[in-house]
């Protein structure tokens, strides 16, 4: 499976670490510390977490699949870049061939009804959407973590 180029900074293609199994790509999880299966969602979520490294939130602040009830339905967020403990950044990845569309917003919003981060980014690695859900409003980038 050939994995496409990402719109990120050159510098985060060196942080992806892969490798060839019997039965496919592996890419590793440096959250969860741990070779999974490089799907393109996974693809574009190792992307994300390198990228939000690189704006100064630690991976150890950072969660993926964590756990979230919505409504009467368990569902599992994408990433959670945290400071001081508590959510700054939820991140909703895409595969890189889903569009992002109003349900795509809908499902990352829904999401963070329950995470109630003050950031919203949502990604298929091709397009960016950042949202800021203090004041409600789009934003060009997400802050640094020094910042906030």
């Amino acid at each position: 499976m050939s994995h496409p180029d990402l719109l990120f900074p050159l510098e985060i293609a060196s942080e992806i670490k892969l490798r060839n199994k019997d039965d496919g790509i592996e890419i590793w999880d440096p959250i969860r510390m741990k070779w999974l299966v490089a799907v393109p969602e996974e693809w574009v979520r190792q992307h994300c977490i390198a990228y939000l490294n690189t704006l100064g939130y630690p991976k150890s602040n950072m969660t993926t699949e964590a756990g979230i009830q919505t409504g009467f339905k368990q569902k599992r967020t994408d990433v959670v870049a945290n400071k001081a403990g508590k959510p700054i950044i939820l991140v909703e990845c895409k595969a890189p061939l889903v569009k992002l569309s109003q349900t795509t917003f809908n499902q990352a919003f829904n999401y963070n009804q329950s995470v109630k981060a003050p950031f919203l980014w949502l990604t298929n690695g091709m397009q960016h959407l950042y949202w800021d859900c203090t004041n409600n409003v789009q934003c060009m980038s997400l802050p640094l973590a020094e910042s906030i």
